[in-house]
């Protein structure tokens, strides 16, 4: 379908001037952008009231499903809330619960402007059965450990072939839980089947100051982005989620090896797992992108709180109110986001999918205008989202989804589900 958003400011990329105009559409994809064009024959038009169009935000560590939790696990210290709750409650998951977990989830992704996403959770057929219903774009990450089953290495190779061919709205990422987790042989295996097919991997890394502590200790003093390194993990680069106790020579190896650090402080914050060193990185030229985590330890998915948590965080571990930039924070939110997960997305700019967020200039919270850009940092908040599209298609729009199936069925689903789950995993 061919469309115009017109009547529309236009924030085409992090640190752009805002201009004004239209957004011309041809099936998934921008195809152009600025002054009205009167000769693009669009079959639908979107008058955009004079709102602020902007990229859609793209959540780049997830796992979507745990939303199921929701409420099930908090004011719980974090070794606690994985060994006494998470894992329990994650033993009695099946794939239909996946599926409506990931439902609710993307429910509140699209109602908070998030187009794209990294899942790194179980049952992965079930999540992109949810995210191609709603048309997002999905990065799988491979989350696994040495429990898990009995050919991991398998199962990351089916994944791999199956759905890297399958569309340009869907990848997978080979990957594993974390170094805790998993045996050195299934490290090397991984990292080997990575290097063989030239693709980047994805893990957790030094989330906490135990996992950085008790990896020093099993393998003779290197911490986990120096284990890993040593092992060939990120030879072709990846994504690692937290790298909040990342010191400068693991700043220094994960740059060098064109890791991308997902930083997740809403629920590194709950958890009181600490503030990973974002300034530091940016001073190395590293791309951070966000994510929300689970929503069992955020217990949000918002991308306005995770980028205001990942400036002003920073602001006061630095001591200096100019440290991390609303316009960095933005840009993590999306083009650092959509670049990492391998999507052509993260700005408004011709030849990219049309994934954006319509945002609300007449909520309070936007007003004045003296800076939009820094508004939607530091003021902005869900409630100003008033439609989003992802790959051309309308899945949010001033309170109605479009994402495949009833919100009223989602809830009930869901409410259902939790509920076995608690009782089964907890009697």
């Amino acid at each position: 379908m061919k469309q115009r958003l017109i009547n529309a400011k236009i924030l085409t990329s992090p640190g752009e001037a805002i201009a004004e105009g239209e957004v011309r559409i041809d099936g998934d994809t921008i195809v152009g952008i600025g002054a009205p064009d009167k000769t693009f024959a669009a079959e639908r038009t979107v008058d955009c009231g004079g709102n602020l169009l902007m990229s859609g935000f793209c959540n780049a560590h997830a796992h979507a499903a745990m939303c199921l939790f929701r409420g099930a696990a908090d004011d719980m210290p974090l070794e606690s809330w994985l060994y006494d709750r998470i894992f329990p409650l994650e033993e009695h998951l099946t794939e239909e619960d996946i599926y409506w977990g990931t439902m609710l989830q993307i429910a509140e992704y699209v109602r908070g402007g998030i187009t794209c996403f990294a899942d790194m959770y179980f049952y992965t057929d079930a999540v992109f059965a949810a995210a191609s219903k709603a048309n997002l774009c999905l990065t799988l990450c491979g989350s696994l450990n040495s429990y898990d089953c009995d050919d991991v290495l398998a199962d990351i190779a089916r994944n791999y072939d199956k759905y890297n061919t399958m569309s340009d709205r869907v990848r997978y990422i080979p990957g594993l839980h974390a170094e805790y987790t998993c045996e050195e042989k299934l490290l090397e295996e991984v990292a080997d089947f990575a290097i063989e097919r030239g693709a980047p991997t994805c893990i957790h890394l030094s989330e906490t100051l135990k996992e950085v502590g008790d990896c020093t200790v099993r393998h003779g003093g290197l911490t986990p982005p120096q284990y890993l390194h040593k092992l060939g993990f990120f030879e072709n680069g990846g994504i690692a989620a937290h790298c909040v106790y990342a010191d400068k020579d693991d700043l220094d190896l994960l740059h060098q090896s064109g890791v991308v650090p997902v930083i997740n402080s809403a629920s590194n914050l709950k958890l009181a797992s600490g503030i990973p060193p974002v300034s530091a990185m940016l001073r190395r030229g590293m791309t951070p992108a966000l994510g929300t985590d689970g929503t069992a330890s955020n217990n949000a998915a918002s991308m306005f709180r995770e980028m205001y948590l990942f400036s002003c965080l920073q602001k006061q571990a630095m001591k200096d109110a100019a440290a991390v930039s609303a316009e960095q924070a933005l840009c993590a939110a999306t083009e650092n986001g959509y670049k990492a997960l391998g999507f052509r997305g993260g700005s408004l700019k011709k030849g990219n999918f049309a994934d954006m967020v319509l945002l609300d200039l007449s909520a309070p919270s936007m007003r004045p205008q003296a800076d939009i850009g820094k508004n939607i940092v530091y003021s902005a908040d869900t409630s100003c989202v008033l439609m989003t599209m992802a790959g051309g298609r309308i899945v949010y729009d001033r309170g109605s989804y479009h994402i495949g199936e009833d919100i009223s069925v989602i809830y009930a689903e869901c409410e259902k589900r939790q509920k076995r789950l608690l009782r089964e995993a907890l009697r």
